[in-house]
């Protein structure tokens, strides 16, 4: 199953991930004992690693099998943890690798062509023993079984299923009680029992072993609100906030929290700061908003929130709330009355009778943050830092950015580089299972078809096929992703200048970009059983200030294909300049991109990287150099 790139009418995908199902099947008729199969001249070599990158101590169970081959041999591995087998006829493999204390590993490899020799690199995951994995810096070292318990009950928790993810999260407590991450998931548990109590407990634990445990301090600021102990909930939330700026639920939460102490003021500017970095997911902070500016006397603004409220969001049980206090702010305001010395307020309703609705703030539910571990923050999560004071002229950031991507498309239509490519298997909470790589002769064409199209193929050892890449995932048509500033393209988007940042200590404009819900994704397609399925995308850019290059693009998915069980795919592309001997001024090319994917229930890392450029037109290779630093401070 596979899919290459070929001329589409009107307007071309330049991005398909094309996928099959990767089958494992038992063993065949035809066994070939030794490590030398057949007459053919192909090879497996496969190294088997710990850890921490050594060869694996203890000799290993290497299984090579392929049923259209007939194969499937197994030998040990070497005191340097590598096993050999040779002749090997063109096709496809699944390699198997077992190891006592080891978790099993299953890869895929392909030898394309007689006299192939297919290197394979496996990362063993110690599955008992003392042994523990490798943490970041400062995290508490993790055994090995706990570990696999933790994923188990994560795993679990997100598929709700709460009484077996309590059993793999309590016997992690037993092996490892001093994990803030087996706390802080045992709290969310209780929380999704509703039981706040247990949750608190459970909550405070993970935090005092992990004070900057960001995720946690939120959970716990939430338990706090529901439990009406809000002058702790905002400190907890605060603390929250200060290490994770870009969770509007935090902001949220700490909105209702100010809401309840009467402190309104910072109510609106928590709900303000929710509703700015949480966009289109945060619509539901706009009735404890309307609530709030209520309560300050902001009649009009008020109104208009809880009228985009409702219009958003018109069959959610607030909104018949949100109906009633805007016809009260609708009606003449109340007279003061000064015998009683005292003067109703603005909505004709003690502020207790809007506080009451503050508690379904949390119809939210929190889900488990580990998940994201394994990959980058999702766009909208993070921000860059910026200087969003900076005078940025969005029409000319863009069209000079435009202008570059003509250039590159009019004077780059054919090149070709060395490509290596790393792939790796992970765990949620990170662990690399597998790794794989494999080396390319890539090419790539670009023209123009037709008034408004352009064809880009690509290919690799001379070869449209997709059969070749790792996991039958092809990842296909980084080096494009500049073309959403194309103007065949742009259209398509909608832009915002985030402010004036910088990459790798080049001043640049961060220009945010978001595919418009009226156009059909033709950027990033995934093609699976031959049938296709559209991503839409967001992303952001770095353009340099002065050249209007672009430095970097990252992309991320607008929502997940559930039809396929795609819940994340982001990638990472940097460019630099490609200096021809026969080019007047370097040409912007990708110098590496990264990808990761949460397909079909597996996350996968993937590293591009580019180098030995050779243009057509240019008889000589040339190699890719690091960015100078721009003259403009």
């Amino acid at each position: 199953m596979g899919c290459g790139f070929r001329r589409f009418p009107r307007k071309f995908i330049f991005l398909i991930y094309s996928a099959g199902l990767l089958l494992c099947p038992g063993m065949t008729h035809g066994q070939f004992p030794g490590q030398t199969l057949g007459g053919a001249s192909g090879q497996i070599v496969v190294r088997v690693h710990e850890a921490d990158g050594s060869p694996i101590g203890r000799s290993a169970m290497v299984t090579v099998r392929s049923p259209s081959q007939l194969t499937n041999a197994t030998a040990p591995t070497t005191d340097a943890g590598q096993a050999l087998f040779t002749g090997l006829h063109a096709g496809d493999y699944i390699v198997e690798v077992s190891a006592p204390g080891y978790r099993s590993v299953q890869v895929q490899a392909i030898i394309a062509a007689d006299k192939e020799i297919e290197n394979i690199d496996v990362l063993m995951v110690p599955d008992s023993g003392s042994a523990g994995t490798q943490q970041t810096p400062g995290a508490p070292i993790l055994a090995p079984k706990a570990l696999k318990e933790t994923e188990k009950g994560l795993q679990a928790l997100q598929a709700d299923k709460l009484d077996e993810a309590e059993a793999h999260l309590k016997r992690a407590q037993q092996m490892a009680p001093g994990y803030p991450d087996v706390n802080y998931l045992l709290g969310l548990l209780w929380m999704r029992r509703h039981d706040n109590a247990q949750a608190r407990g459970y909550l405070e634990k993970a935090v005092s072993l992990a004070p900057k445990h960001a995720a946690a301090l939120q959970a716990l600021g939430e338990v706090e609100f529901l439990q009406r102990d809000y002058p702790h909930a905002i400190v907890v939330l605060e603390q929250s906030i200060s290490l994770r700026s870009t969770s509007w639920q935090a902001h949220w939460l700490a909105g209702a929290s100010y809401f309840q102490q009467g402190d309104y003021k910072k109510a609106r500017e928590a709900c303000e700061e929710a509703l700015h970095v949480g966009q289109e997911k945060a619509s539901s902070v706009r009735f404890l908003l309307g609530e709030a500016q209520a309560e300050l006397g902001e009649r009009d603004a008020a109104l208009a929130t809880l009228e985009q409220f409702v219009h958003q969001q018109p069959d959610v049980p607030q909104a018949a709330t949100a109906k009633k206090l805007m016809e009260r702010l609708r009606a003449p305001a109340p007279a003061k009355t000064e015998a009683a010395g005292t003067t109703t307020s603005m909505t004709g309703a003690p502020a207790p009778v809007a506080a009451a609705n503050v508690a379904d703030v949390t119809t939210v539910p929190i889900a488990p943050v580990m998940e994201t571990n394994w990959a980058p923050p999702e766009i909208d999560d993070e921000k860059p830092h910026v200087d969003s004071k900076a005078n940025c002229d969005l029409k000319e950031v863009t069209a000079s950015a435009e202008a570059r991507v003509e250039e590159l498309v009019k004077n780059v239509d054919r090149f070709t580089a060395t490509e290596e490519m790393e792939h790796q298997s992970l765990s949620p909470l990170g662990v690399q299972v597998s790794r794989e790589t494999r080396t390319f002769n890539y090419l790539v064409a670009i023209e123009k078809i037709g008034p408004r199209a352009l064809n880009v193929e690509e290919y690799r050892d001379g070869s449209v096929s997709t059969q070749r890449f790792p996991a039958h995932l092809a990842t296909l048509g980084f080096p494009m992703l500049v073309l959403v500033f194309h103007p065949y393209y742009r259209e398509e988007y909608e832009f915002r200048c985030e402010g004036r940042g910088e990459w790798r200590g080049r001043p640049a404009w961060v220009v945010y970009f978001r595919q418009r819900d009226d156009r059909v994704s033709e950027m990033r397609v995934y093609r699976v059983n031959g049938m296709s399925f559209p991503v839409r995308l967001k992303g952001r850019a770095w353009i340099d200030v002065k050249s209007s290059q672009i430095l970097a693009m990252e992309a991320d998915m607008a929502k997940s294909v559930p039809e396929i069980r795609l819940v994340r795919d982001y990638q990472m592309i940097e460019y630099g300049p490609v200096e021809f001997r026969k080019a007047s001024e370097p040409m912007w090319l990708p110098k590496s991109a990264d990808w990761y994917c949460n397909f079909m229930g597996q996350r996968y890392h993937r590293r591009h990287s580019f180098s030995q450029f050779l243009l057509f037109s240019v008889d000589e290779i040339q190699k890719i150099s690091a960015p100078k630093e721009s003259d403009q401070k």
